[in-house]
């Protein structure tokens, strides 16, 4: 049985898609009621902010999920895209409060090193996982695909900020001025990339409908 499911996996590409939105789906909603609970007792709203993108991208993730199973048609499809670069939209709304208050009102705690690299490594192998698969699956101008995988990338580049802010933070004495100066670049940075990601998806979902409406 394991066997199996290992090569369908490794064979089925619809099959991995849709597991590892599953997956992925699970994991978001169950940190984001962990997240939700810590701001409910410690009164945090940068657990709270943490907590609503988590749910946000959860959230997505489900209606992609739902979409890939049951969307045949490719207007709908075409929809589905154009419905994602919304949700980007709203999502990037939740990661500028995060970043708000990591700059402003986050406390300068520092970490155990090994943390620091458990964390950095976590985050440059799914940010360079997620480059890859967005390549791969743009290349086969798959809507539902490329979706699932933007998405992917997207939550990489967000952990970049609680990471630079912990590297900042537990690296070196007087680090205010580099912080100061490197993180609200780094912010923005990653607001933009995905406000462009958004965009691109939405202006791509406009164009493909007008071409298929002219078609008909």
């Amino acid at each position: 049985m394991l066997h199996n499911l290992f090569e369908q996996i490794k064979e089925n590409t619809m099959f991995r898609v849709k597991l590892f939105l599953a997956l992925s789906f699970i994991c978001n909603l169950a940190y984001a009621c962990f997240l939700f609970t810590v701001s409910q007792l410690s009164s945090s709203n940068w657990f709270l902010s943490l907590a609503i993108y988590y749910i946000l991208l959860a959230t997505a993730r489900c209606f992609l999920f739902t979409q890939i199973c049951f969307t045949t048609m490719q207007r709908a499809k075409i929809y589905t895209l154009f419905t994602c670069g919304v949700f980007l939209l709203v999502i990037n709304l939740a990661i500028s409060t995060i970043s708000f208050l990591l700059l402003f009102h986050n406390p300068q705690t520092k970490q155990h090193e090994i943390t620091v690299i458990a964390l950095a490594t976590y985050t440059f192998s799914a940010l360079t996982v997620a480059i890859i698969g967005c390549v791969k699956f743009f290349k086969r101008q798959d809507y539902l695909f490329s979706c699932a995988k933007v998405f992917s990338l997207i939550s990489a580049s967000v952990s970049l900020l609680p990471l630079t802010n912990t590297m900042l933070t537990t690296f070196g004495e007087d680090t205010a001025r580099l912080r100061n100066t490197l993180f609200p670049i780094l912010c923005i940075a990653v607001a933009c990339f995905i406000t462009v990601c958004a965009v691109y998806m939405i202006c791509r979902a406009y164009l493909d409908l007008k071409v298929l409406n002219h078609e008909k």
